[in-house]
């Protein structure tokens, strides 16, 4: 069952140095996340962001095994981590170790990495599908309405 203790855990175990993000810088990067990448407030961000993402192909696999063919290992991101679609839980973290944080945590279905400049997404979805958004090249949807 995925929950908060199972992602301590995860952190805690496998002593990942990620910054965890809360209260009121909590809040700002939601808003700058919705503001920059999603129309209204869908269940899932995924289901209505404002440009047309490109569609990463995984062989059929779970994302995890093609994040870092795809996002260097070095990079510095923040970790939204969709929790029941009520929540957020959000850590600054570098990419090996979100990823190594990914492949030990159970039940991490849905979560989205965003670039500190906000410039570009990778939304890792409930149905193993890998979205990538760069603002600079996306096209707007026709029907943003944002």
């Amino acid at each position: 069952m995925f929950d908060y203790k199972e992602i301590e855990r995860t952190v805690n175990d496998n002593h990942l140095p990620f910054q965890k993000i809360g209260d009121v810088d909590k809040e700002i990067l939601i808003q700058r996340l919705y503001d920059t990448f999603v129309i209204g407030n869908p269940r899932a961000l995924w289901l209505s962001f404002k440009y047309v993402p490109y569609s990463i192909d995984c062989n059929m696999e779970d994302p995890y095994f093609r994040l870092l063919d795809v996002i260097d290992k070095n990079i510095v991101l923040y970790f939204f981590i969709d929790y029941w679609n009520k929540d957020f839980i959000i850590y600054k973290a570098r990419m090996s170790d979100i990823h190594r944080f990914i492949g030990d945590c159970e039940g991490l279905d849905e979560y989205y990495l965003v670039t500190e400049d906000f410039m570009e997404l990778y939304s890792i979805t409930d149905h193993d599908d890998l979205l990538y958004i760069d603002v600079r090249k996306n096209e707007m949807r026709v029907d943003n309405k944002a």
